[in-house]
């Protein structure tokens, strides 16, 4: 399986970059990077737009691999490649979407017949020619979804299932652009029904905004690859995968953002990384602090939870303590001192630790604590308290271990 996304610059202030990635996989644990196989920036690439390459899609058709790619100034056009993992050659435009909006969505029916969909608070959609970059104008439907009637805000993906057309797109219904909703219909190119929400990433980071993603049955189970912001910043988003299931009304059940993602639980016969966490408190209008964030760590490539301030809390999802916990270490770097409460489902304290002040932000130190014992599955809370009257920012977390 092969992923294909637009890629966020760590702390740029728009967007997606010039470049995409491929990554595959064989079990959705273990991923392999391919490496840039587009890039707007590089001439071999055959376009010299130097534009930034938004969301794109891929269509394996007539024994070649399509990309099809939007940027910015709502250009929309094609690459080709040989392979699934590139690299992609521009062949043109696609018309007459190019220019007209974003996210272009591509999909195969079985009669062989290809149709393309774009468009932002509007969607379009109509039956591709033969030379895989012009939409047939006489196909072409201007309002399959809208803002106002089934909460589209942008980010088509269209799949096939059971004989029915699921249309699965970026819903602001719940004010802000944090849902995948799905639509169904008969034909591709509709009339199209809203049926429901399928994930919703509201609280995974401060400034959380958007959300894009797909659905797709692999290994005969049907999983909802999405993202959610991160480190502070609606700029920044990382890609997760949920399992979803399909009722005995075609319906798809709408499921939480989780920790675990496609992993059963998490473990903890090794340490958790603080970026496993699924929900946050986050800022309200009130704040006037420098809200809670995951950052990139100053030492290496793993992210950290930084501004960390009294009552501030985080929850990981599905924890597995196996036959029994005693410990729990947590790693944390700070110039004040602080406690760290932990907290399981059903409102259950279990434990708190004592940080001691460091003198750096950015130097992490191990402290230890035992538990109450704690044995199975659980969600897990961290809850952030000062003491001895320390205000302000308390500690930044690493990561956490439980013995």
């Amino acid at each position: 399986l092969y992923i294909y996304g637009s890629l966020d610059n760590s702390g740029d202030t728009e967007f997606c970059s010039t470049k995409y990635f491929t990554y595959s996989t064989t079990d959705l644990v273990k991923w392999q990077n391919h490496g840039v196989i587009f890039d707007s920036m590089d001439p071999s690439f055959g376009l010299k737009s130097k534009l930034t390459l938004g969301a794109p899609d891929c269509l394996f058709i007539d024994d070649k691999y399509y990309l099809y790619y939007c940027s910015y100034g709502n250009r929309m056009g094609v690459a080709v490649s040989e392979s699934p993992a590139g690299p992609f050659k521009h062949i043109g435009a696609v018309e007459p979407a190019d220019g007209d909006s974003i996210d272009p969505a591509i999909f195969q029916d079985e009669d062989g017949s290809a149709y393309y969909f774009w468009g932002q608070f509007n969607l379009r959609g109509g039956k591709l020619a033969k030379d895989k970059k012009t939409i047939l104008p006489e196909t072409i439907q201007y309002s399959l979804l809208n803002e106002h009637e089934h909460g589209f805000h942008e980010g088509a993906s269209i799949r096939k299932l059971n004989g029915i057309y699921y249309m699965v797109y970026t819903d602001i219904s719940r004010g802000k652009a944090t849902c995948l909703a799905y639509a169904t219909a008969e034909h591709p190119l509709g009339p199209y029904k809203k049926q429901g929400i399928i994930i919703d990433n509201i609280g995974c980071d401060s400034q959380c905004w958007n959300n894009h993603g797909s659905i797709e049955l692999y290994q005969n189970q049907l999983y909802v690859f999405y993202h959610r912001s991160s480190q502070g910043s609606m700029y920044n988003r990382r890609l997760c995968i949920e399992k979803i299931y399909l009722d005995k009304d075609n319906k798809i059940k709408e499921v939480p953002m989780s920790s675990n993602g496609v992993s059963p639980c998490i473990s903890t016969d090794e340490k958790i990384p603080v970026s496993r966490l699924s929900k946050m408190k986050v800022k309200t209008p009130f704040d006037h602090l420098e809200p809670m964030s995951l950052q990139p760590s100053v030492s290496d490539e793993q992210e950290v939870l930084v501004y960390t301030k009294e009552n501030d809390w985080i929850q990981f999802d599905n924890v597995d303590f196996g036959k029994g916990k005693y410990l729990i270490d947590i790693e944390v770097a700070t110039i004040k001192p602080m406690k760290v409460e932990i907290w399981i489902g059903g409102n259950e304290k279990i434990g708190e630790i004592e940080v001691e002040a460091g003198n750096s932000w950015s130097k992490y130190n191990w402290f230890s604590k035992k538990i109450q014992p704690i044995s199975g599955v659980n969600n897990v809370w961290l809850l952030f308290k000062s003491k001895d009257y320390s205000v302000g920012r308390l500690g930044n977390i690493k990561s956490i271990y439980f013995r």
